[in-house]
């Protein structure tokens, strides 16, 4: 019983402290200065200087400043649910590390990454329901767009994510698709024979891709389109609303591309968690801001694609890819 309360307290901590809430603050902060910082390099600017050392607390000032703003509502919007949505979907978003070894007490069963893409489709819905609570008709076009790409880019995303747990259980059927355990032999899913790299070559490619759709980078950033619907489904929002809704979305920013990372990227090879956690730790978050930057990169660089335009590509290079590539790993572990 002892025992029991203990971990029970010990998992409370991490939800709320590390790798939880406290240290996703944390990692917002310091991934949109860097985000801000890589894009103004590339348009030959300085981005964010005076708040804080070199500007890192930049962020934090303009997430006060929106809660900070009087929380103003039309007569026709919903006054709680955004509030409870948002909410729900950053709690989903923390779980989703309890289920990886960045967890000192790491959640995981048979079969759990069927729980953590549940738990991820939750955030795209909750964004959905975050949109329709505010009725304009740009708002209603964001979200028509939004889930519009999500139709393509999530099963795409789901399909990509599914590859490496079924390569992992082919190899070491101890795995048991987990998550957990898919991450902590995330090296050999690469070098254990060359079907299974050409596999995980195709995943990581199509993932990538989708991975941009479900977070809305450019070019798929249409259901914004700033120039085009306003400011789509963030069109009636402002204040504390605005800032629950965005904590949301850069939260999705850090999740993703560090489920990425720990899948398709060796995770934290060439160290070990169970070996040297603070080791496999750095590496991780070294090989995070390799991707994040790439992607801020891309966002900065590339223009926007219309809907259609978007959601062919996806078609062609994301599912379709990405459904190939599930099959052939179901039917390598099969064999």
């Amino acid at each position: 019983m002892d025992a029991w309360i203990s971990n029970v307290v010990t998992l409370v901590l991490e939800a709320l402290v590390f790798p939880g809430f406290m240290f996703m603050m944390a990692m917002i902060i310091f991934t949109q200065w860097w985000w801000r910082k890589a894009s103004a390099r590339m348009a030959y600017r300085r981005g964010p200087t005076r708040t804080g050392p070199a500007g890192t607390l930049q962020p934090l000032a303009d997430f006060l400043k929106l809660l900070a703003k009087e929380d103003i509502t039309n007569g026709l919007m919903l006054r709680r649910l955004p509030i409870l949505i948002t909410s729900f979907a950053a709690g989903s978003i923390i779980t989703v590390l309890l289920f990886t070894p960045l967890s000192p007490l790491a959640l995981w069963s048979p079969f759990d990454i069927v729980i953590v893409l549940y738990l991820l489709l939750w955030v795209a819905v909750s964004m959905a329901l975050y949109g329709l609570s505010a009725p304009n008709p740009y708002t209603n076009l964001g979200v028509g767009r939004y889930l519009a790409l999500l139709t393509v880019s999530e099963p795409a995303l789901f399909a990509a994510f599914l590859v490496p747990p079924i390569v992992a259980a082919g190899i070491n059927p101890s795995t048991q698709y987990s998550l957990y355990w898919t991450i902590m032999n995330a090296a050999n899913l690469w070098t254990s024979s060359a079907v299974n790299a050409t596999v995980m070559a195709i995943a990581a490619i199509a993932g990538f891709f989708a991975m941009l759709g479900v977070m809305t980078v450019k070019p798929f950033d249409f259901p914004e389109a700033e120039g085009e619907i306003y400011w789509g489904m963030f069109t009636e929002y402002g204040g504390p609303r605005l800032a629950l809704g965005f904590f949301v979305l850069f939260l999705e920013k850090i999740i993703l591309p560090m489920l990425y990372v720990m899948l398709f990227l060796g995770g934290a090879a060439p160290f070990s968690f169970a070996d040297n956690y603070v080791a496999a730790f750095i590496i991780v978050l070294m090989k995070y801001l390799a991707v994040y930057t790439l992607i801020a990169l891309i966002d900065t660089m590339m223009p926007r694609y219309r809907p259609d335009q978007g959601i062919r590509f996806m078609i062609k290079y994301a599912i379709t890819p990405a459904t190939i590539a599930l099959i052939f790993a179901v039917v390598a572990t099969a064999i």
